[in-house]
């Protein structure tokens, strides 16, 4: 009788010491770091978290460079793997194409890409896709005879590939937004051209190109009034797969594919097309 209930309260101790340690362990676990959705104002080179049920901004801070506010912006991606931010420029003064890697901590940018030979007018939208950079490409058309495509950096800033388009056996060239994000699966993309959604896989072979027609615009006499959507110039998923659109006038909304609509949330004051790079970051980047 001893020796059983010996063995009881050894059994009992054992239990207890496992789950003491579960507990602890449970206590140090890493939190868990949500991504929120950002857009940026190109002019002043603010990032703001916005609402996706209304558009709500709450401003986040600046990119720097140099002990400046980085201006010029045009996208921007977070990198898992390395922990950081990767930037790319519009084409015009003062950023000229460039292409920065930027540090999550201190949010100061370095650039990786100078664009010295102006190779590209910009790198409109950028992903990430096997431990590269891709990214929808214009390219400077005296250089080369199509004037967009896909582009492939090391995270050196090198180039490592190039694709362009092709739609039902001829040459395709998009412009007038080039927003990027996958599709249904890491080997599919969507981009934005003007008002359509372009579907192609990675070798730049486009299956289908989707016309968008804006839904539940307010009437607005400077925009023509009633369901009046400008060129897409961002594209980005949420989380929970949800693709969003912002175009070229601010108007912030979600888009269904499959009835091709851009459906409208609201629109971003001021309506200067300097809203750019609608991106999905981790939340503490800028904290």
């Amino acid at each position: 009788m001893k020796t059983v209930l010996l063995k009881f309260l050894g059994i009992t101790l054992l239990l207890t010491a496992f789950l003491a340690c579960s507990s602890d362990d449970d206590n140090d676990s890493i939190p868990e770091i949500n991504d929120i959705m950002v857009v940026y104002d190109r002019s002043t080179g603010v990032f703001s978290a916005i609402n996706k049920a209304d558009g709500a901004l709450t401003v986040l801070g600046s990119i720097t460079m140099n002990g400046e506010a980085l201006t010029g912006l045009r996208d921007v991606v977070y990198n898992p793997s390395n922990s950081t931010i990767y930037a790319t420029s519009n084409a015009n003064s003062p950023s000229e194409g460039k292409i920065y890697s930027v540090n999550p901590t201190t949010l100061v940018a370095t650039v990786l890409n100078d664009n010295a030979n102006n190779d590209w007018y910009a790198l409109p939208g950028i992903e990430m896709s096997n431990g590269k950079l891709l990214g929808t490409v214009y390219w400077d058309e005296y250089n080369y005879e199509e004037y967009s495509g896909l582009i492939w950096l090391n995270l050196d800033g090198t180039v490592f590939d190039r694709k362009y388009f092709t739609y039902e056996g001829d040459d395709y060239n998009i412009c007038c937004g080039m927003g990027l994000e996958f599709g249904a699966n890491s080997s599919e993309i969507l981009m934005s051209y003007e008002r359509e959604i372009v579907v192609s896989d990675l070798n730049g072979l486009i299956s289908e190109v989707i016309e968008l027609t804006g839904s539940g615009f307010p009437l607005d006499g400077r925009f023509g009034g009633g369901n009046t959507l400008g060129y897409v110039r961002c594209i980005e998923k949420d989380a929970s797969g949800i693709l969003y659109g912002l175009d070229e006038y601010g108007a912030f909304g979600t888009i269904n594919l499959e009835t091709g609509t851009f459906n409208y949330i609201t629109r971003l004051l001021p309506d200067n097309g300097d809203w750019l790079a609608l991106s999905k970051i981790p939340e503490n980047v800028f904290q």
